[in-house]
């Protein structure tokens, strides 16, 4: 193929206008490619993105020209050099988020050949009852007692404690105002924040921290964080941005572990169901516990809190999509993908038959319903899906 052609099919490619004719030729072109040329081609790849502006653009630089780069492997068929098959699982994987969104061929080598998949842009998704995701609702525990479904009021004041005005506003935000400095300095009372299945919601505490829960997520805080520190419990995931006060350090308690900062911003994923909990910094500096052992992490690392704490470095940008509006899985098994989607859905999941235990890489919209969800990881050719009810059964 001259390189003129080549050029035209590129262009085509990153505007996701490629003809099925041309997608073969495409492919069929790359596959001939050596290492040092591909390698070369997969960075102008990404740096065509790069140049581009548009929504589509920036969600497929992010999360396939950048997974492109970043993984050249696991796949462990030996038909094909490695570098090549690695390289073309990474282009399969991605089709959770780009075959949805252009007609390109992504291909899934394995042990029995290549498999492939497509969507063109007039691909239609089967007609059901639409099941759409969560939204900004959470249920506020006062310290009697009390609970107090937030979204079923309109923005104001919900209760006071201690001394603090705890006031609904805008954007789904719960903040705590300080109305008498004298209370305020009582103690003794604790406030607990809950959000639901296909929940979410921010909550800014009574030192000026900010927290952001995710679906099914569990906050209990003092009212007053009064001693030498400021001690919170949570169950599920969080996003904090921590008040700096290095008079008073703020401690994060989760399943056995501890997080103690002075002020930073950083990421808790702690559910309890089987997934090990992860700690991720954004900015800043923190301490993490689990029994006797204590590790600093540093900004862009993750520790991971299993029988040990081990720090491995990540793409924060992965990390915080659930708060950005995305599901983003960076090599995650089915089991951990359906967790975040059962979550956000409020569906139960059931597994059928011997289900895939390959990883899934990608970005989807949470504002897109349940179907078309599924229908986007069904295009991988790794499993299928039946809805029935709020009840999601995973077949291979």
């Amino acid at each position: 193929m001259e390189q003129k052609d080549v050029e035209q099919l590129r262009q085509k490619l990153i505007q996701g206008e490629l003809t099925e004719p041309e997608q073969q030729d495409f492919f069929n072109w790359l596959k001939q490619l050596d290492e040092p040329e591909l390698n070369a081609f997969m960075q102008e790849y990404s740096a065509s993105f790069e140049q581009k502006t548009d929504s589509l653009a920036v969600e497929q630089n992010e999360d396939l020209a950048k997974k492109i780069e970043m993984r050249l492997d696991a796949l462990e068929d030996m038909s094909i050099p490695f570098w090549k098959r690695s390289a073309f699982k990474l282009m399969a994987a991605a089709a959770v988020l780009v075959v949805a969104c252009s007609s390109i061929f992504l291909y899934y080598a394995n042990a029995d050949g290549n498999k492939r998949t497509t969507l063109s842009k007039n691909t239609t998704i089967p007609h059901a009852k639409a099941i759409y995701g969560g939204s900004d609702k959470v249920l506020l525990i006062l310290s009697n007692g009390k609970r107090i479904e937030v979204n079923n009021f309109t923005n104001g004041q919900l209760a006071v404690e201690n001394g603090y005005s705890i006031e609904k506003q805008s954007k789904g935000l719960l903040k705590y105002r300080k109305i008498n400095a004298a209370t305020a300095l009582a103690s003794g009372n604790s406030n607990t924040i809950e959000t639901p299945r296909g929940g979410q919601y921010c909550v800014n505490l009574p030192d000026g921290s900010k927290v952001w829960l995710n679906a099914e997520s569990k906050i209990t805080y003092p009212v007053v964080f009064s001693g030498n520190t400021r001690k919170i419990a949570l169950q599920g995931e969080a996003y904090f941005e921590v008040a700096h006060n290095p008079n008073k350090p703020f401690i994060v308690d989760f399943d056995g572990s501890n997080v103690k900062v002075l002020g930073t911003h950083f990421n808790i994923c702690a559910y309890g169901d089987g997934e090990i909990p992860k700690t991720t910094l954004l900015q800043g500096s923190v301490e993490v516990s689990k029994g006797d052992r204590k590790k600093i992490i540093l900004p862009g690392q993750q520790a991971i809190l299993s029988h040990n704490i081990g720090i491995v470095n990540v793409d924060t940008n992965h990390v915080m999509g659930w708060k950005n509006g995305n599901f983003s899985f960076e090599h995650e098994r089915i089991g951990t993908v359906m967790g975040k989607i059962s979550r956000w859905y409020d569906v139960d999941v059931k597994y059928q038959g011997e289900v895939t235990q390959e990883e899934f890489v990608g970005s989807i919209p949470k504002s897109k319903n349940l179907e078309e969800v599924l229908h986007r990881l069904e295009l991988t050719g790794l499993l299928h899906f039946k809805i029935k009810g709020r009840s999601v059964t995973i077949m291979p």
